[in-house]
């Protein structure tokens, strides 16, 4: 059924292969992966059908929850990057009647495989962002466990899935997290910790600076964090 499923995938994004914007695209991500070459916008109308057709088998389907968890990997195995970026639609789009506190296994899974900023960001500000809220003791579990692990990636995953909680962000925890992180001078670490500060300026700039007076952020991260404070 898995197998299948791809195919009919793979039916639809075929007539849109293009060599050129398949280099273009792969050069964006300094070539980590190969494309098909399709536009976001030309892949979602692509995959639109297929997509809608599982939110049709998992309404009648008791077991699509996990029949939906192998699709995903089945396209995070595929080779081109579109694959996995439909996965990750696929995934944010999931009814939260599916949600459960076993994703932390599948999300850590997916975290940590073809890592990159494209897959990394989407994930953690939105599925796991409401997944954390729906399984609080569970998602503190998962970063406790994340925030330690040798993958910055799923450090990067702790400072960043608060991101669009908006004036909800548990700034102590986050503040708690930077203390952490501060001195790890990795790229994508040091932007997390000004992107988190920065989206949190907009809702409450008095604790983003408290957080700045009280911690030694400075460069990449300083920057990011105190782009909308006066």
């Amino acid at each position: 059924m898995i197998e299948e499923t791809i195919l009919q995938l793979e039916e639809l994004f075929e007539p849109f292969r293009n060599a050129k914007r398949a280099q273009t695209a792969s050069a964006y991500l300094r070539d980590q992966f190969p494309f098909i070459g399709m536009k976001t916008e030309i892949r979602r109308a692509a995959q639109k059908s297929w997509i809608d057709s599982l939110k049709i088998i998992e309404d009648k389907n008791p077991d699509s929850y996990r029949e939906k968890w192998l699709i995903i990997r089945a396209l995070w195995e595929k080779e081109e990057r579109d694959y996995q970026h439909t996965a990750i639609d696929l995934l944010n789009s999931m009814p939260k009647k599916f949600y459960s506190e076993d994703d932390a296994l599948e999300l850590e899974w997916l975290l940590n495989n073809k890592s990159w900023w494209d897959s990394v960001d989407s994930i953690a500000s939105n599925y796991l962002g409401k997944w954390a809220l729906l399984f609080p003791e569970k998602a503190r579990e998962t970063f406790e466990k994340w925030r330690y692990h040798e993958s910055f990636w799923l450090q990067r995953s702790c400072l960043i899935y608060q991101l669009k909680y908006k004036d909800k962000v548990d700034s102590v925890y986050l503040e708690d997290l930077i203390r952490q992180m501060n001195s790890n001078q990795e790229f994508f670490i040091q932007k997390a910790i000004g992107w988190s500060l920065r989206q949190l300026s907009k809702y409450n700039p008095q604790e983003v600076t408290r957080i700045l007076g009280n911690n030694p952020i400075k460069g990449l991260a300083l920057r990011e964090a105190s782009k909308y404070l006066d």
